[in-house]
């Protein structure tokens, strides 16, 4: 299976840390080893209800390989390993799995050919309506390998038309034992896009070709199936202010239902300064109004993002949605631009600061659910980011509704409808440095699910808040420490409460 060749390499990988010393370097590629060592004490190792409750110590080890390249025309970066995670007093079983990501951009033909390739591995809830420790822990988990493959060929055919013509291909596949195949809804994704553009001047126009399709793995049916063709007229009202409007038709498809419809719409994209910019799109499609918002700000110190979208979605993590959780990381980089103007030297700052304050790389989000029927996903967010001299400090709020795609006839899908939803939540993060190597960190954090359709009156509200400290011992280590207090209260699992410590420390060589 791909994640067991996955499993094996990062264990190879991992091997190098019991022989290499100093960082590798070789044609621009640097390669340097670290492991992170964590042990947390609980009073809650599988949360359970009030008198039910067992103590126990989770001990965690990750040796991993940190990845940066960005010299000729490809540029490598993340970090890949292996996690290695035991209990001392056995409440839960031993468990080695893959975690990290990498990604890779190159140039394979000048101006031309493009190759984007990413590989994650990450922990997914195995039940939504459970708790979401914040720890490292076997509890409510699961690895998810998420394989994405992305060749594209972009050309500026004159000064005002560019060409684009990109696929993409996700693969989604879990890591563990076959009884959570149910859950972990094993899926293939793709994407394709062709376009010209018109640069306005003032007027000018877009004529693009997509598709999309995604379905579950041995499906002989597609989830959903979405084909369209758009022609977007655009004016610039000045330098800083497009409009446009569009006009198109579509094929959409799911449960072998087909549907033939028009789309009508408008665009506006808005650059208020060199820092800043908005862009939206509305449509009127075959499902009603949907679309997407993004506005992004940022200065020296201070960083925001804003973004919304209601559209179809066969998986959570749809295709062109992104991650869950908004990036701490991508803000913290904007925020550095105008000190570090080039990518390459800005990226290894921020991987550092990350590093250095222990920074979280993504706030909370929705939990994913994975389903077997198209439904229509509406999300909403907005993060903050403060970067001062002494106080870094970010901030999130989102909300997303899922369900089921209404007026079409679901005759493939379960007779249950049971991922209907409806999520909010909000987190606090803050971190502020007493020293040159002391500094002192805490948070606050909060979601809610709530079943809609069949689900309906099942929610589970879970809060938790966490204090502690990291120590830089030297530039090579780093120690952290903390406590951590989590309340869970639900109408599908147990109510409870943890409280924990934990100590970690990380080692680069």
């Amino acid at each position: 299976m791909a994640t067991e060749r996955w499993a094996r390499f990062c264990l190879a990988m991992s091997a190098g840390l019991l022989v290499v010393g100093e960082p590798a370097i070789a044609q621009g590629l640097q390669v340097r080893p670290e492991v992170e060592a964590t042990l947390t004490v609980t009073n809650n190792s599988s949360p359970a209800a009030a008198g039910l409750s067992r103590s126990d110590a989770i001990i965690s080890v990750n040796p991993r390989l940190s990845i940066n390249s960005r010299g000729g025309r490809a540029a490598i970066e993340g970090n890949f390993g292996l996690e290695a995670l035991a209990y001392a007093d056995n409440s839960q079983d031993v468990i080695v799995r893959p975690s990290g990501s990498l990604r890779l951009r190159s140039e394979l033909v000048d101006k031309w050919l493009f190759l984007n390739a990413s590989v994650n591995a990450d922990r997914i809830s195995a039940d939504p309506y459970a708790a979401r420790p914040e720890v490292v822990t076997a509890f409510n988990n699961y690895t998810q390998m998420r394989y994405r493959v992305t060749p594209y060929l972009e050309r500026q055919v004159t000064p005002s038309i560019t060409l684009l013509a990109r696929t993409d291909h996700i693969i989604t596949r879990h890591v563990g034992d076959a009884s959570t195949s149910n859950l972990a809804r094993d899926s293939n994704e793709q994407g394709q896009i062709v376009s010209l553009d018109h640069r306005p001047e003032p007027f000018g126009w877009t004529a693009e070709l997509t598709k999309q399709d995604s379905r579950l793995r041995g499906a002989d049916t597609a989830t959903l199936t979405q084909t369209a063709a758009r022609v977007t007229g655009t004016y610039a009202v000045n330098v800083q202010l497009n409009l446009g409007a569009t006009a198109g038709h579509e094929l959409s498809k799911y449960s072998l239902i087909e549907h033939s419809d028009s789309i009508a719409g408008a665009r506006v994209n808005w650059k208020p300064n060199e820092r800043g910019e908005l862009s939206a799109r509305i449509e009127r499609r075959y499902f009603g109004t949907g679309g997407e918002l993004a506005w992004q700000q940022r200065s020296p110190f201070f960083g925001f993002s804003v973004r919304a979208s209601r559209s179809p979605v066969a998986q959570t993590e749809g295709l062109l949605l992104g991650a869950v959780g908004d990036s701490v990381t991508s803000l913290l980089d904007g925020v550095l631009t105008t000190r570090y103007p080039d990518p390459g030297q800005r990226s290894a700052v921020v991987g550092d600061l990350v590093r250095q304050l222990n920074l979280p790389a993504t706030l909370t989000g929705p939990v994913d659910l994975y389903t077997s029927y198209a439904q229509l996903q509406e999300n909403a967010s907005a993060t903050v980011l403060f970067f001062g001299r002494l106080t870094t400090a970010s901030a999130t709020i989102f909300v997303r509704r899922q369900q089921r795609l209404v007026d079409l006839q679901d005759v493939l899908a379960p007779v249950t409808f049971d991922s209907d939803n409806r999520q909010y939540g909000a987190e606090f993060e803050a971190t502020r440095r007493l020293t040159p190597v002391l500094s002192v960190n805490g948070g606050l954090r909060y979601n809610r699910i709530e079943g809609l359709g069949i689900r309906e009156g099942q929610a589970t509200r879970d809060a938790s808040m966490r204090l502690g400290f990291t120590h830089l011992v030297n530039s090579a280590t780093r120690f952290s420490a903390g406590i951590r207090y989590q309340s869970v209260s639900s109408t599908v699992t147990s109510n409870f409460r943890e409280a924990a410590i934990s100590a970690a420390v990380l080692y680069r060589f």
